[in-house]
């Protein structure tokens, strides 16, 4: 494989994971409402910092998109970024999403309602930016193919990022008031509740996507690269659902049942379901992954 197109990879699953975080945090945010300042202050920080790590991994992918397109090594790329910026399709796509890094940035460390709104504004600006770039757009821009990918993508990033930062966050929360044994489970019951949503919205629009990208195929699916990366994409996937489907079935109830006594009970049950939570916060990095692999690969190619 072109080294240049490894490179290309690596940045756009990197651009994918942070997208997700960024998108998480501010789910986790509005989930936590009043848990705590503390909390949320460290989540806006954190959306912060993640948002300015997306703004120079979209500007190191344009470098790279502007060599590709230009033939001349990464290094003298340069002079052909403002080509690549007003003269190509993926000039304009990628503008666009990049605004919307801009405008989700704009909200700043405030967790008001506005800041909040201007946020997850921004986050669907660079959603659409994506998917103008991606085979999405294959058809043109404004297509009902389009759209359902956009949504995707947004819904993607929410299942992905709420379930990343809500396990990172419930790893450093302790005994303190802001995080006792009610709220802790308040805020695991919406995360399950928010994570289920966004699921069957991953699914309802994945369906549509595959369909979409494998009508034309003439060879059986895992004949072709397209097909058997899109296979290693749905067992990540797969294994995500089992293990957030064990932890709403087995250890969200016992959390909600040993809530009002606390103790040993409690406690081993949080324990439980932090830790199916972390392995499924990495299926799920997994799967941005894999999907950044399955976005530069064509699926008619072989």
């Amino acid at each position: 494989m072109d080294p240049l197109l490894i490179a290309q990879i690596v940045i756009a699953a990197t651009q994918d994971v942070l997208f997700a975080l960024a998108v998480g945090a501010l789910a986790c945010s509005a989930m936590l409402g009043q848990q705590g300042r503390a909390s949320l202050a460290t989540l806006g920080r954190w959306r912060v910092g993640v948002l300015c790590g997306l703004t120079l991994a979209c500007g190191l992918y344009l470098w790279l998109q502007a060599a590709v397109m230009s033939g001349a090594p990464p290094g003298d790329a340069g002079p052909a970024v403002v080509a690549v910026l007003t003269q190509s399709h993926f000039g304009i796509a990628w503008a666009v999403g990049f605004s919307g890094v801009v405008i989700a940035g704009l909200a700043g460390t405030r967790e008001s309602r506005p800041a909040w709104l201007i946020a997850a504004a921004g986050a669907i600006v660079y959603a659409s930016g994506k998917a103008a770039a991606s085979h999405a757009a294959d058809a043109g821009d404004f297509t009902l193919r389009e759209a359902v990918h956009v949504i995707h993508l947004c819904a993607t990033a929410l299942w992905a990022g709420s379930v990343i930062v809500a396990a990172c966050a419930l790893h450093r929360w302790d005994n303190s008031s802001s995080a006792s044994p009610p709220r802790r489970v308040a805020f695991c019951t919406r995360l399950s509740h928010l994570a289920t949503v966004a699921l069957g919205v991953v699914i309802v629009t994945g369906v549509y996507n595959a369909m979409q990208d494998t009508a034309h195929l003439a060879a059986p699916l895992l004949s072709v690269q397209y097909g058997r990366i899109l296979t290693l994409k749905l067992v990540f996937v797969t294994l995500a659902v089992l293990l957030g489907g064990y932890n709403r079935m087995i250890y969200l109830p016992r959390l909600e049942s040993a809530v009002t006594g606390g103790g040993a009970a409690f406690r081993h049950a949080q324990r439980g379901f932090d830790r199916l939570l972390a392995v499924e916060a990495l299926a799920m990095v997994a799967v941005l992954m894999v999907a950044a692999v399955l976005g530069h690969k064509s699926p008619l190619s072989d």
